[in-house]
């Protein structure tokens, strides 16, 4: 997977949610709806972004960050989003090639920051893979690093162990990740069968009425759903 060039992405919008998770909506002028999500995961953190890259396809990246030294390395984190700052979370090496997590900024164009897998090769034919990677705009990740460097205080030893990211599913309204934890709901009785697992702001209208304002494209299933939301509420 190789880089290219984007359409700039719309000025984000965070979202007000409990003391343990935030997340954030910007509006990409040709991709559509691109989420952001910070949540506690245990004794750690969970950074959703959705959709993201992966093995060139868009899905969702869950990415836990494990709190294991007190918390010094999540408010480490914390710092370099919120300061627009790049960032090695870890490398790996296996036989003949290294893998980089880290987040890039300003990167491949400015105003835009990636979080990104990186592997590399060895060898004088070296090539450079990025297996995953979301791309978002500087204030939405300097969002998330404010909302990350609130949430870490509130980790603790007694909070239960996380090894695994909690599951989720995607809202049909708009492809954000909804987790058990997260407000959730069903709206029931809209057109022929019901619409499951919506997150509250396709519930409310609001997802709609944000993207009629900033007039960002969005997938025909989507619209369907939304639509769908906007009748039963009349």
């Amino acid at each position: 997977m190789g880089r290219h060039k984007q359409h700039k992405p719309r000025r984000p919008r965070g979202e007000s949610q409990p003391t343990t998770e935030w997340f954030g909506t910007a509006f990409h002028s040709t991709r559509g709806m691109q989420h952001l999500d910070v949540r506690q995961s245990g004794n750690g953190i969970l950074i959703t972004s959705s959709p993201a890259e992966i093995d060139d396809a868009p899905a969702a990246w869950p990415l836990r960050l494990r709190n294991d030294d007190d918390g010094q390395g999540l408010k480490e984190v914390a710092a370099a989003l919120a300061a627009g700052q790049g960032h090695v979370f870890g490398v790996t090496e296996g036989p003949g090639y290294r893998t980089v997590l880290a987040f890039l900024p300003d990167h491949p164009e400015e105003g835009v920051g990636t979080l990104a897998r990186v592997r590399t090769s060895e060898g004088p034919d070296s090539d450079v893979v990025f297996e995953r990677s979301a791309e978002r705009p500087m204030g939405l990740w300097a969002e998330a690093g404010e909302n990350l460097r609130r949430i870490v205080p509130l980790l603790g030893p007694d909070a239960l162990p996380a090894d695994e990211p909690e599951d989720c599913q995607l809202c049909p309204g708009c492809y954000r990740p909804v987790y058990e934890s997260s407000t959730s709901h069903t709206l029931i009785g809209a057109g022929p069968m019901p619409v499951f697992g919506l997150c509250r702001l396709c519930v409310e209208g609001s997802t709609l009425r944000s993207l009629r304002q900033a007039d960002a494209p969005v997938d025909p299933q989507q619209r369907a759903v939304l639509e769908t939301v906007a009748a039963a509420l009349v």
